[in-house]
């Protein structure tokens, strides 16, 4: 399976450059970190990834169709999306809220209620499914968010900053859950700040710099600077940004 990128091209009202600009990008079964920092276009390509932006010029394809043509109900199937931002009504139950997530995606009783509380278990939030969701901290509403992105067992999972507000232990829990065959999509996406998320998780890697694509490969080869030597992850990101600079 293959999302492949052409001529992508987003600009907000307002702006004097696009926030994402991509001539080429393939991305392929397995993790890829995609990296950058503050105001890179992370965000904004995963909203476009996900039919959550449009964007003003480009296509996007899956598996050779145009993500575009797809009908709604098909991109929330086969389409996870996890966002920085993820709200809920604060008075709805946990467990009743990601039933009705999974309804709105084309699940039906009984397996949306059966992987509502799967999803609920492997993250830790079993025994919250009766509770408020204004009773969740910040870090059970980021495992909830993540949850919902899982329920249809999406071909693309998109998840933006997915252990941001996390504790070590449950970011442990969330890199389990992603390299686990059963429940992890056959491409996934996911936007970090925390590089050694990134080393942990990820199959290749994506830097976006001002919206265009820096460097788009393996991991090792990221890590590997000019001279040979292998870096740590946080520190070839250091060296490719600044590289890409000069």
């Amino acid at each position: 399976m293959t999302v492949t990128i052409r001529r992508l091209r987003h600009t907000y009202a307002g702006a004097t450059a696009p926030a994402v600009d991509i001539a080429e990008l393939r991305l392929s079964d397995g993790v890829t970190g995609l990296v950058g920092v503050n105001g890179a276009g992370k965000s904004t390509l995963l909203r476009i990834l996900a039919r959550i932006l449009p964007q003003d010029a480009g296509v996007v394809e899956l598996d050779g169709t145009n993500v575009a043509l797809l009908p709604r109900r098909e991109l929330a199937v086969r389409i996870g999306f996890m966002p920085q931002e993820f709200a809920l009504p604060y008075g709805a139950r946990v467990l009743d809220s990601l039933r009705y997530l999974a309804w709105l995606k084309g699940l039906v009783d009984p397996t949306a209620t059966e992987r509502s509380r799967e999803l609920l278990g492997l993250l830790g939030l079993a025994e919250r499914g009766g509770d408020k969701v204004a009773a969740l901290s910040g870090g059970m509403v980021r495992r909830l968010a993540l949850a919902q992105a899982l329920l249809t067992r999406p071909d693309v999972l998109l998840l933006d900053e997915p252990t941001t507000g996390l504790d070590p232990e449950q970011r442990v829990v969330v890199r389990e859950l992603l390299a686990d065959d059963r429940f992890g999509a056959r491409i996934a996406v996911v936007s970090s700040h925390v590089m050694e998320d990134v080393e942990s998780l990820a199959d290749r890697v994506v830097l976006l710099d001002g919206g265009e694509v820096g460097f788009a490969g393996p991991l090792t080869d990221f890590c590997r600077a000019d001279d040979g030597t292998v870096q740590d992850a946080e520190t070839a990101f250091v060296r490719r940004l600044v590289g890409a600079r000069t």
